[in-house]
């Protein structure tokens, strides 16, 4: 029966729910914009992010069990306010800055509203007797349903506002930085003011770990040596593939692919992005119906992966200049994009379920992932789009080896596809 735990789930998960979609209306919007309309800095400053967020991750879960969850998150997504200020006046020794004040920043809040969504998945499937694999996997749903429903949302934004503003793009960026500074400082205050302090100690259930501040582990020592175990090296690979799909889509797909298809016309990047965004979140929605268990999960991981890189490959080199193809292509990244970062959450819930291990592997992850992020940032305006095509498609095939030899490693120890 429903009780006090369930309406704080809720509460929790809305709240994270929404703040993000602020924060991320905001930030994602103008990382689209960074580079078509601010090529130079602008594409550095974004790679400097994810360069300081892989610097950054070995902190994270110090930081997380010193401020405890909820304060790590208030902070953190403060530094997304301040670079987004920062392309008001978009020079180097504005944003580079306020790109390493991001990253820092960025490494700690993934990790952290990762963990809060497990934390307040556990309270709400314990108050109704449900199972806990499968509230994961809604709540995170949920999330990154939200998350790529600002992105849907910004690109519209970006759509309207350059197309009112015409020839003149310079102040219509202007004006999207503004209105964007002033969703993510409301994603920040949301947080402050509705989030639960969860490491208060009131007393509530938590999961078994999630309390224990990670004192035998939290740092350096502890995320690599997670990271360096044979089963999570083999996950690396599609970590690190997440991250260049996700970097192709924002910078390569838009500069590279969108732009010389309609003739440089930057309003267009709203619309392909708005495609890409409300497929993501269509299909981030629908994979919680999927069955909770490592096998499927896996599997859609997979797939995810050859649906990407097919799609990018065929237009590439079957339809190039076909304007429909390129909408399929926004399609297969959009929905490749959703089915990694739920799934990819999802067996890391259920690999790893104690509070301070799953917290050290979702750190894991989101650094290697940040790398993968960083590569065609700074590639951006060096390499072609042939090369970035296979730079999408080797890594996604390096990935896959991997991730097969992860499933081969646990088979030889036993565990089997059980669900959890």
């Amino acid at each position: 029966m429903a009780d006090g735990s369930d309406r704080k789930g809720l509460l929790g998960l809305c709240t994270i729910c929404v703040s993000a979609f602020l924060i991320f209306l905001s930030y994602n919007s103008m990382q689209n914009l960074e580079s078509s309309v601010n090529k130079g800095d602008g594409t550095t400053a974004v790679g400097v992010i994810y360069l300081a967020i892989i610097c950054g991750t070995p902190l994270a879960p110090r930081v997380m069990g010193t401020l405890g969850r909820k304060w790590a998150l208030v902070l953190s997504s403060c530094t997304y306010v301040a670079f987004i200020a920062s392309n008001l006046y978009p020079v180097w020794q504005v944003m580079i800055p306020a790109a390493v004040v991001l990253g820092t920043g960025g490494a700690v809040l993934w990790p952290t509203i990762l963990s809060l969504l497990k934390h307040f998945s556990q309270l709400h499937a314990r108050s109704r007797g449900a199972d806990e694999g499968k509230c994961l996997d809604h709540f995170s749903s949920a999330f990154w349903g939200s998350f790529q429903f600002a992105q849907l949302t910004g690109s519209l934004m970006i759509f309207l506002i350059i197309r009112k503003g015409g020839e003149d793009a310079s102040k219509a960026v202007t004006l999207l930085a503004i209105v964007y500074t002033g969703c993510s400082a409301l994603g920040c205050f949301l947080i402050f003011a509705l989030l639960e302090d969860v490491d208060k100690g009131d007393g509530e259930p938590r999961g078994e770990g999630e309390g224990d501040g990670d004192k035998d582990g939290a740092g350096l020592r502890a995320v690599v040596d997670r990271l360096m175990e044979p089963k999570s090296l083999l996950l690396a690979g599609v970590y690190f593939y997440n991250g260049i799909e996700q970097s192709f889509a924002w910078c390569v797909f838009t500069s590279e692919m969108v732009l010389p298809a309609f003739g440089g016309n930057e309003a267009m990047i709203g619309i392909l992005m708005l495609t890409y965004a409300g497929v993501d979140a269509a299909v981030g929605s629908l994979a919680a119906q999927l069955p909770s268990t490592k096998r499927t999960t896996r599997i859609s991981i997979a797939v995810a992966i050859v649906l990407q890189c097919a799609g990018v490959l065929g237009y590439r080199y079957l339809l190039l200049d076909s304007v429909p193809a390129l909408y399929a292509s926004a399609v297969a990244l959009g929905a490749g994009d959703a089915l990694l970062n739920t799934k990819i959450g999802v067996l890391l819930g259920l690999e790893y379920g104690k509070g301070g291990e799953h917290r050290h592997m979702v750190t894991a992850w989101r650094g290697v992932t940040a790398l993968g992020c960083a590569l065609p940032f700074f590639l951006s305006g060096h390499t072609g789009l042939d090369f970035n095509v296979w730079l999408l498609a080797g890594s996604g095939l390096v990935g896959l080896a991997m991730f097969a030899g992860s499933v081969a490693e646990e088979e030889g120890e036993g565990e089997g596809y059980a669900p959890i």
